[in-house]
């Protein structure tokens, strides 16, 4: 270590007394010595479940927001494990964003948003004399959506309320969400989220869909998902259930592939080029 270096601050023992001092919520203070204690097996979110039924008699519904708020103070990173494939959380340091600072829209930051976004609702496009404008996060960070431009567009306050009601509905499907948000691309989200709900022997909910798919053609996730099947070799069953004069789609993963080693998106691009040449040949 050169005198320019800082020691690497140690991380506190899973029974210490410092996890309490830095949660006000038991349960955020037991979800963090559940993860101290196992960072050489990390849990998955199944097993969090289970830690939590048996310390306060009932599962933890809200494991997302207890992972945000450890993650406030600490790095946890999530992946698939090898063999089964399950997700698993390791806690692997302390943050390098104080928690004070984890989330918060800096005047700057807003600023940025307005000048890069307009100033007006994303949704109805009703500007400041309209209505009162704010800075919302686009994917929710309780499901693990970042507080960086790409994940901030101004909303009116009505969209605005409206919109976290309806995400509040989606709080059931957070965890699937959540491990499935922060894929690098698109196909990834979409079928990171059609493989855990298809390790629980669900079909995926196409409005979930759109949700992970925010950045793909016209805002439109079918594209994706017929290059999932037909470029990447998925088998992906959509399903379609009326009830009430309302078409309930959903799409069932019934087989999958690995991502390929490029990388989907190049993966995508080699299959147009190809299909362009053989059209160029047959014409």
């Amino acid at each position: 270590m050169t005198m320019d270096e800082t020691p690497e601050r140690a991380l506190p023992a899973w029974d210490s007394a410092e996890i309490d001092a830095l949660f006000s919520s038991r349960e955020t203070a037991e979800a963090c010595r559940f993860l101290l204690k196992r960072r050489e097996d990390p849990p998955t979110m199944d097993e969090w479940i289970e830690r939590s039924r048996e310390v306060f008699g009932k599962g933890n519904v809200h494991t997302q927001r207890r992972l945000r708020e450890v993650r406030d103070h600490f790095k946890v990173d999530s992946y698939r494990r090898e063999g089964d494939g399950k997700w698993v959380y390791r806690l692997e340091g302390w943050s390098e964003t104080p928690a004070s600072d984890a989330g918060k829209i800096s005047p700057k930051l807003q600023a940025e948003v307005f000048t890069v976004k307009g100033r007006f609702c994303a949704m109805c496009g009703a500007g400041p004399k309209d209505a009162r404008l704010q800075i919302d996060h686009i994917v929710p960070r309780s499901w693990g959506g970042e507080t960086e431009l790409d994940n901030l567009e101004p909303l009116c306050q009505p969209h605005n309320n409206g919109k976290r009601a309806f995400f509040k509905s989606l709080n059931p499907y957070g965890d699937a969400l959540g491990q499935a948000i922060n894929r690098p691309n698109p196909w990834e989200r979409i079928g990171e989220l059609l493989k855990a709900f298809a390790d629980k022997g669900e079909a995926t909910p196409a409005e979930l869909i759109q949700i992970v798919a925010r950045d793909t053609h016209k805002g439109d996730p079918k594209k994706r998902l017929r290059e999932l099947r037909f470029v990447l070799g998925w088998d992906i069953a959509p399903h379609r259930v009326k009830e009430n004069g309302v078409t309930a789609v959903t799409y069932e993963l019934r087989a999958w592939k690995p991502w390929p080693a490029e990388g989907a998106p190049e993966a995508v691009k080699a299959y147009e080029r190809e299909r362009k040449r053989r059209k160029g040949t047959e014409d």
